[in-house]
């Protein structure tokens, strides 16, 4: 669709047990909120699911490696942001995963967004 806007989310998920279940809890409220406003939001924390439905775990590298490579496919889009929820760990400790996410989008001109205002403002500037 030519009206299409998509936003890859980035905040910290890998951490404690008990905080990656938060973690993967906030970016799923946002990916839904942000599709009721109609964009097409990319959840990285979405592969929860796989992880939970597979006989063997899969290395954090793997998943990272495919996060990124996600980000990647909004290279070159016109319509498209990383939006950054939280840029540290529940504890304060800085995100290293989203300094990455926030380094490479920047590096492959994807327009990186803290807000909701500023994110709307984005699209808006591109209809």
């Amino acid at each position: 669709m030519s009206d299409s806007f998509y936003v890859y989310l980035a905040a910290p998920l890998t951490d404690l047990p008990a905080q990656y279940l938060a973690n993967v809890a906030l970016m799923s409220r946002m990916s839904r909120d942000l599709m009721r406003a109609g964009y097409i939001p990319i959840n990285p924390a979405a592969d929860m699911l796989e992880g939970l439905m597979s006989d063997e775990a899969l290395t954090i590298d793997l998943y990272q490696s495919r996060s990124m490579a996600l980000l990647e496919l909004l290279r070159g889009c016109r319509r498209a942001a990383l939006f950054v929820i939280r840029l540290q760990h529940a504890d304060g400790r800085p995100s290293t995963g989203v300094r990455d996410e926030i380094a490479n989008a920047q590096a492959w001109g994807i327009p990186v967004v803290t807000t909701r205002p500023e994110l709307a403002r984005l699209r808006e500037a591109t209809e």
